[in-house]
């Protein structure tokens, strides 16, 4: 069935919720995205998602994570934001290894390394790791962990929340002496990669910006495959509606209700509707047709500017500390393919930002647009690359921002 009304994949009711991480009857499932972020964990090394805030990366994290534990698999999650160095985050990681029964075996292989001093063996099974030694030490730890998890056999999954907000606190603190700690750091991930962990490393801000302003070896990245949690197609849109409708008990909602939603929200991510649909159920009752307009424009649109289009603004700064040619011609391919309403061609943005532009210096710029949430590209069988914005909520952000149509 393509309508909504009685799509069995879809769920009937689903409790309204606006916060963190949706989990269980408060989150609208999407089969196909899942199935990509499944394959991706059972079936290769595993993935990169980074993009904007508030666009549902935590919730389908945390929902394969779930269905990897059903399927028997052991699954740590953890959050790198707020941690000052790789030594706490390796801690965090041994401290849940050890919940799930498996940090015995790894301690076992660090505790008989020679290389690593019994000092820092000692505050790492204590896992204590604010001492200068054990950051010392990282390396040799990491490699006796690759080790133990080749030798283990059983495929582990580890998620990493905000691992970019790590590297560049690293980074900020010392550049020099940071640009080597931040190398040794993924190069260990991929150990543990090679060594049969699975994983998806996620974060609110990109590494290819990072990297190009620190000069990071990302090819420790490239085994990877880049997944992403675009806003909801139509069907589902108008799904995710009715089903709030009918789990929140909304009084006087009617179908073109849901309709009028869609068409007065700026783009169909999940956190978005669920504002809007929060901001026109007031008291449990449907706000009158007519005033869906004046509530959009007064209670729904203003919340976007702090919640969203602040993060455009604050990458857009970014990319002014970034080497040349980046600061000129990251904003020249952003302007053409917001400009435009059809997808912008690879060569028309190799000629618009000048023939001799590099094209790992273009490569990289588009990377940074799309891991940033502005750009999305398509990529023919022939190679030929053509690139449009990653969403409405872009070009809703441009019409604010840099007076675009206004109708």
């Amino acid at each position: 069935m393509n309508s909504a009304t009685g799509n069995l994949k879809w769920p009937q009711k689903i409790t309204p919720h606006i916060g963190q991480a949706v989990r269980g009857e408060m989150r609208f499932p999407r089969p196909e995205l899942e199935a990509e972020f499944d394959s991706a964990l059972t079936r290769t090394n595993g993935g990169m998602l980074f993009g904007l805030r508030r666009t549902g990366k935590s919730s389908e994290a945390a929902a394969c994570a779930e269905r990897l534990r059903g399927l028997g698999k052991k699954v740590i999650e953890e959050d790198a934001q707020g941690k000052t160095s790789e030594a706490e985050l390796l801690c965090a990681i041994l401290g849940q290894l050890r919940v799930q029964g498996i940090s015995d075996r790894l301690l076992q292989f660090i505790s008989s390394d020679s290389a690593i001093p019994a000092g820092v063996r000692e505050a790492i099974k204590l896992l204590t790791p604010n001492t200068g030694e054990v950051q010392t030490y990282f390396a040799p730890v990491a490699a006796a962990i690759q080790r133990a998890l080749a030798a283990h056999g059983e495929t582990t999954v580890l998620i990493i929340d905000e691992l970019p907000w790590l590297c560049r606190s690293i980074l900020q603190a010392d550049a020099q002496a940071g640009r080597r700690r931040v190398d040794v750091l993924l190069a260990a991930l991929r150990g543990w990669r090679a060594a049969g962990m699975r994983m998806l490393l996620m974060g609110s801000i990109g590494l290819v910006g990072l990297g190009r302003e620190y000069k990071l070896d990302l090819s420790h990245l490239n085994d990877l495959l880049p997944l992403s949690v675009p806003p909801l197609e139509s069907d589902e849109a108008e799904a995710l509606v009715r089903a709030l409708a009918a789990g929140g008990n909304i009084t006087g909602w009617t179908d073109d209700h849901t309709q009028a939603l869609l068409a007065e929200s700026a783009a169909f991510y999940p956190s978005l509707l669920q504002r809007g649909f929060e901001k026109v159920t007031i008291g449990g009752k449907a706000a009158a047709l007519a005033r869906f307009p004046d509530i959009f424009a007064d209670k729904v649109r203003p919340d976007l500017d702090a919640a969203f289009f602040q993060q455009f603004d604050n990458r857009v700064h970014r990319y002014d500390t970034l080497v040349d040619p980046l600061p000129r011609i990251l904003p020249r391919l952003l302007e053409i393919v917001l400009a435009s309403t059809v997808p912008i061609a690879h060569e028309t943005l190799k000629t618009s930002v000048g023939e001799k532009t590099y094209e790992a210096d273009l490569g990289d710029a588009l990377n940074i647009l799309r891991e940033d949430g502005f750009l999305t590209p398509r990529i023919e069988k022939n190679g030929y690359q053509t690139w449009r914005a990653a969403s409405t909520l872009v070009t809703a952000w441009r019409n604010q921002r840099r007076g675009g149509s206004r109708s």
